[in-house]
C-alpha cells in the first residue's frame, strides 16, 4: 500500500544534513512494511534486526556503540555486507533493546555515509523513559498512524477522486453531486474499516466487512496485551481501564474526558500517568483545550482539560459495538457524534496538526482550532448536513477569524467567510490550502 510516509523517506535519503531516524507509532500502523519497502526502492541491500523477534541482537550492542565496533558484528550475524551510502540498515522494534537508541548519537557523528531507521511500536513511551541516554539533536522523529481517508482512497484505487476534491476546495466550488455522493459512500466506508493497514487489505481482498473486523478485534486484543505486558505494574490496570472508558466518554455530549467513568472517585493524581502512557503508545489522542485563541496556541493549553480519541475511527466502532448498518444507512445515531470527532482528530494528526479545543464557559465550543500562519482558524465537526450552530455563531462574534472551517456532509462552498469541506475532503486541512482564502480576502 501507498503511504505518504515514503516520500519523506526520500527526501530524508537525499538530505545532506540526514540524521539517522526514529519512526514512532502504535502496533500493527506498518512501519515495518514501509520500511522495507522504502528499502528495497531506494538501497541496494537491507541490514535488517528485529529486537523482539531475536533477543539475541541486542548483545550487539552491550559494549563498545560506535559505528566501528557495531557494524561489522551485524555484517556477521545477517550476511550482508554494509556499503556505505548504498545499505539501509533498520533496527526494528528497537525500544526493546534501548543502549540501540543510544547508539544513534554514535552512527550521526560517523563519517561514514549511514542511512539508518529505527522504529517500535512502543518507541513512544522508551523516549520518556529516564533509564537511558537518548541521542537529543542527533535522531529525526516521524510518526506513522493508521492510512488517512487520501491513502484509502489510493489503496482503493480511486485516485482519480483526490484531484477533483483539491480542485473543489481551492475553487470553493460544489463537487458534482454524483461524485460527492461516492466519495460520502466511501467516507462512510472507511469509518468502518478504517485505516489500520491489514484491516484495510482484509476489506479490499473480498469486501468483507466482516473480515476487516475480525482483524480489528485481533488488533484491540494486541493492545491490551501491550498494555498487560509493558506498562508499569502500578499502572496496568490503570491504563485498561481508562483505555477501555474511550468509547464512554465521546457518547457524551461534552466530550470532555471525565474521570469518574473510570470508575467513582478517580482523579488526575491517580490515573494521569495510566493516560500519559496510552498517548506516549499511540493508542490514544489526546486534544487539549485552549483558553484563548492565540498564536502561538500551545502558549494558552489547559491541560487539567482535555478530549481522549483512538487513534483509528474503525478501532473505535469494533471497540464500541456500533453496527455497521447505523454507519452505512445513515441512521441518526447520538455516538455518530463522537465518531465523526475521532475521525477529524485522526486525520489531523496525520498532518501533523496539534489537538486543541476552544470552550467558553460551558456555553459553546470549538471542536478543534489550527493555526494558520498568524492566524488561528476554527474547525465545526458535524455528522451530517445539519450545520445550524451557536458555538461557531459565538466563536466568530467574539474572535473574527479571517476564516472558519465547517466539515460536514455538505459539498463544498463558501458563504460568508466558512469555508464548507465535506468530511471525506479533511485531508485537504493543509495549511498552505487555507492560507490560500485568508490571502485572497
Amino acid at each position: 500500500m501507498f503511504r505518504k510516509i515514503e516520500e519523506t523517506l526520500a527526501g530524508w535519503k537525499s538530505s545532506s544534513d540526514r540524521k539517522p531516524l526514529l519512526i514512532i507509532g502504535a502496533r500493527q500502523t506498518g512501519k515495518t512494511y514501509v520500511m522495507k519497502s522504502f528499502g528495497s526502492r531506494f538501497f541496494d541491500s537491507i541490514i535488517f534486526l528485529d529486537f523482539e523477534r531475536d533477543p539475541m541482537m541486542r548483545t550487539i550492542f552491550e559494549g563498545d556503540l560506535s559505528p566501528d565496533s557495531i557494524i561489522p558484528q551485524l555484517e556477521a550475524i545477517t550476511g550482508i555486507r554494509f556499503i556505505s551510502g548504498r545499505t539501509l540498515i533498520i533496527l526494528d522494534e528497537i525500544q526493546a533493546c534501548p543502549r540501540a537508541i543510544t547508539a544513534l548519537k554514535y552512527f550521526n557523528d560517523s563519517a561514514l555515509d549511514i542511512h539508518i531507521i529505527g522504529a517500535g511500536c512502543l518507541l513512544g513511551v522508551a523516549i520518556r523513559r529516564d533509564d537511558f541516554s537518548f541521542p537529543v539533536g542527533k535522531v529525526k522523529t516521524l510518526r506513522l498512524g493508521p492510512l488517512d481517508f487520501e491513502e484509502f482512497l489510493i489503496a482503493s484505487d480511486k485516485t482519480m477522486l483526490l484531484e477533483k476534491c483539491r480542485t473543489s476546495l481551492l475553487s470553493a466550488e460544489v463537487l458534482p453531486q454524483a461524485l460527492h455522493e461516492e466519495l460520502l459512500s466511501l467516507y462512510r466506508t472507511y469509518l468502518i474499516v478504517g485505516g489500520m493497514p491489514e484491516a484495510v487489505s482484509a476489506y479490499l481482498g473480498n469486501g468483507s466487512y466482516i473480515a476487516a473486523q475480525d482483524v480489528q478485534a485481533g488488533i484491540l486484543s494486541d493492545y491490551r496485551s501491550d498494555i498487560a505486558k509493558y506498562a508499569d505494574d502500578s499502572d496496568r490496570i490503570l491504563a485498561q481501564r481508562a483505555f477501555d472508558t474511550i468509547p464512554m466518554q465521546l457518547a457524551k455530549e461534552n466530550k470532555k474526558f471525565q474521570y469518574n467513568l473510570i470508575r467513582k472517585g478517580a482523579t488526575s493524581a491517580v490515573f494521569g500517568k495510566s493516560l500519559e502512557w496510552l498517548c506516549s503508545a499511540g493508542l490514544a489522542l489526546r486534544c487539549t483545550k485552549i483558553t484563548s485563541p492565540e498564536v502561538p496556541l500551545r502558549a494558552y493549553e489547559d491541560i487539567s482539560s482535555f478530549k481522549l480519541y483512538l487513534l483509528d475511527p474503525g478501532l473505535l466502532v469494533q471497540m464500541s459495538g456500533l453496527p455497521k448498518e447505523v454507519i452505512l444507512n445513515r441512521i441518526g445515531d447520538r455516538f455518530m457524534g463522537g465518531l465523526t470527532e475521532n475521525y477529524i482528530a485522526a486525520v489531523l494528526t496525520a498532518g501533523n496538526i496539534p489537538l486543541c479545543y476552544w470552550e467558553s464557559s460551558g456555553q459553546a465550543e470549538i471542536d478543534f482550532l489550527m493555526q494558520v500562519g498568524t492566524d488561528v482558524v476554527p474547525i465545526e465537526v458535524k455528522a451530517s448536513d445539519h450545520v445550524r450552530s451557536r458555538s461557531l455563531s459565538v466563536y466568530r462574534n467574539s474572535f473574527n477569524p479571517p476564516l472558519s472551517i465547517r466539515l460536514s456532509s455538505r459539498n463544498f462552498g463558501l458563504d460568508d467567510g466558512i469555508l464548507s469541506v465535506p468530511l471525506y475532503a479533511a485531508w485537504l486541512l493543509k495549511e498552505e490550502y487555507l492560507l490560500h482564502f485568508i490571502q485572497k480576502d
